[in-house]
């Protein structure tokens, strides 16, 4: 048991414990209002897929179900496209509100808390206007992953400032962040899913807030040590207290931190080792940890209760973030007894699959070195095409990276450690087979793990050479960058986005038809016209089936998917269509195609060339009932 005396000192460290982080800097506040400017332009997908409206379809489920005028015999409940004007606050207040309790498929209860309350209620002015909300909720996060990711960098050369050539340091920060906004706003993968309702990026600022603990409280320890000016006045402090309700949320923000947690706990164990501990100090650091924590609670209440605000404002904190953790973890508990496996269609005939059972060592090392290389350029190049050459090259200098963090500081070591824990234990269950490792959206997680390393050398090796170099030369380099990051951004979008021209047809077959004969598809489950904007939206208002508004020669249907072409001579779709039109069009009717518009392209919702199941195709018809 610690004695009196380290119990007192250690309470009076605790007390006094803080985490630093850098103050955004000016070129920061520019980069994050010219890149919010670039996602404007971009704006929303122009078609989606049921992962993504979803959680967006529950809720209009929801608001259906209060007062439906629908007297059609329906199998389900339903879901059509109403007036704006006519949604209650009160009805969409509650089916936010039980949407988020409810959760969606195998997300975290958190993703709809976070993007419906702020996002949804826009929808009274139009659906566009709820997919733009969602777009600037995912901005937001964004920006919040790169000024963790600034702040780590920046932290890490404060560490080792002397051994830099360039005298000024706030020079070196530009460039930190210079890189950090590029390299996270412009990531083509973050953006397309930071602006749906399937919000895989967010496990990112997770990754970064468990290795800003180590970072952020360096840079505390450091302020205090050397009462240094500068860096007292670019930075602010967080408490203790505070730090762990951050850390705690961000806890929920994907079941993949489990992966971040366990990492952790690896390289501690690590680190107590080789630092020559031994495991009764490990476990006093263990006891010291747990007494942490009860003293400091206890001491929080204590000097709480003369600042009224302060401690109902912790407990208003304590209380959500207990009940968020029993909706996520609870989730959490059920996905592990069911042992679903994780984005398990990425695998492209074993392409990146990772199994001992089966596969040989060295085509199981292959795998790995595939799904790697491909991460590590999902993180960073921001094109669809030329990812075997950026794969290889941006594998190759991740290598040096990794061996310069090794050997820079006992800081950098410290990150190194746990960045290549939370990589090992990812792999692990990988190979257990209950997690896909491979460049996909589950997985941006593992993003910072890439960044960190390739940017802090980079911008190393970018002061050491270019240091002697005039300004201009250094400037034309950024531009080059800048050009570089923004281009690949657009082009990769645009790549799978449907032109003007192609929403128009579809448009036009939409508003030509009396009938959208849909409630969670049409004859696919993935595909929902709809959902995509205030056009698609007022297209068919309106024109849901029911007993006075039934198919015929004349009354006709339109029928949209992204996936497959519809074929009327095929069984499966036909009963899949009687099924999500909810009987509207039954298997045995005899039908026609009018008019249609098939457009096929083979370019997917992931980045990776390897990974994909849906296309970004287009296919719209006009059916009739034969007599």
């Amino acid at each position: 048991m610690l004695g009196v005396n380290k119990k007192v000192n250690l309470m009076k460290f605790l007390d006094s414990m803080k985490f630093s982080f850098w103050k955004p800097s000016l070129i920061f506040y520019w980069l994050a209002i010219i890149s919010f400017l670039f996602w404007l332009i971009i704006g929303p997908l122009s078609w989606r897929n049921a992962d993504d409206y979803g959680t967006f379809f529950d809720v209009i489920k929801k608001i259906n179900s209060f007062e439906s005028s629908n007297n059609f015999h329906l199998y389900s409940k339903i879901a059509y496209p109403i007036d704006f004007q006519s949604i209650k606050p009160l009805e969409l207040f509650q089916a936010i509100q039980k949407t988020c309790r409810e959760g969606w498929n195998t997300y975290p209860h958190l993703w709809g808390f976070i993007y419906l309350p702020l996002t949804i209620p826009f929808l009274k002015f139009g659906l566009d206007w709820t997919r733009f909300a969602t777009l600037v909720v995912g901005f937001i996060s964004a920006i919040l992953t790169a000024y963790l990711l600034s702040n780590i960098i920046t932290t890490i050369f404060y560490s080792f400032k002397k051994k830099l050539k360039t005298k000024n340091f706030k020079s070196i920060r530009y460039l930190i962040d210079f890189f950090a906004i590029s390299i996270v706003c412009f990531n083509p993968e973050l953006m397309l899913h930071a602006s749906s309702y399937m919000p895989y990026q967010l496990p990112a600022i997770s990754t970064l807030i468990c290795i800003a603990l180590f970072t952020s409280f360096y840079t505390y320890q450091t302020k205090i040590d050397g009462n240094n000016e500068t860096i007292t006045n670019k930075t602010f402090d967080i408490s203790l207290t505070y730090t762990f309700l951050i850390a705690w949320l961000s806890s929920m923000l994907g079941f993949q931190t489990i992966f971040l947690y366990l990492g952790l706990l690896l390289a501690s164990f690590f680190f107590a080792i080789t630092e020559k501990y031994g495991l009764k100090s490990v476990q006093k650091i263990s006891l010291k940890i747990s007494l942490k924590i009860s003293q400091k609670i206890s001491t929080i209440f204590k000097n709480a209760k003369s600042k009224f605000y302060s401690l109902l404002g912790l407990t208003l904190s304590i209380t959500l973030l207990l009940g968020f953790s029993r909706y996520h973890f609870l989730k959490l508990i059920y996905q592990i007894k069911s042992n679903s496996g994780t984005g398990t269609y990425v695998y492209n005939d074993g392409f990146y699959k990772l199994d001992l059972l089966n596969y040989s060592l060295s085509t199981n090392f292959i795998n790995l070195f595939h799904a790697m290389s491909r991460l590590v350029s999902l993180s960073i190049y921001p094109f669809r095409y030329g990812q075997d050459i950026s794969s290889f090259v941006l594998f190759l200098f991740l290598i040096p990276s990794f061996v310069f963090l090794f050997r820079a500081t006992k800081l950098t070591k410290i990150v190194l450690l746990i960045i290549l824990s939370i990589l090992f234990i990812t792999i692990i269950f990988a190979f257990k087979g209950n997690y896909t490792f491979a460049p996909s959206r589950h997985n941006i997680y593992l993003f910072p793990c890439f960044w960190i390393p390739i940017i802090t050398y980079f911008v190393y090796l970018g002061d050491q050479v270019l240091s002697n170099y005039r300004f201009y030369v250094k400037f034309l380099l950024l531009i080059s960058l800048s050009f570089f990051f923004t281009s690949g951004l657009f082009v990769s979008i645009n790549a799978i986005n449907y032109t003007k021209q192609q929403k128009e047809k579809l448009y036009q077959m939409a508003y030509k038809s009396n009938i959208f004969p849909a409630t969670i598809g049409q004859h696919d489950l993935w595909s929902l016209y709809w959902t995509h904007g205030d056009k698609e939206w007022n297209a068919v208002v309106g024109k849901e089936c029911s007993i006075n508004n039934q198919l015929s020669a004349t009354n006709l249907a339109f029928i949209y998917g992204n996936i497959k072409p519809l074929q009327l001579n095929n069984k499966n779709q036909r009963e899949e269509l009687e099924l999500f039109s909810d009987g509207c069009i039954k298997a045995s009717d005899n039908l026609q195609i009018v008019d249609s518009y098939e457009f096929q392209r083979d370019v997917h919702l992931e980045m990776d060339e390897f990974v994909g199941w849906s296309g970004s195709s287009a296919y719209g018809y006009l059916i009739s009932k034969l007599n």
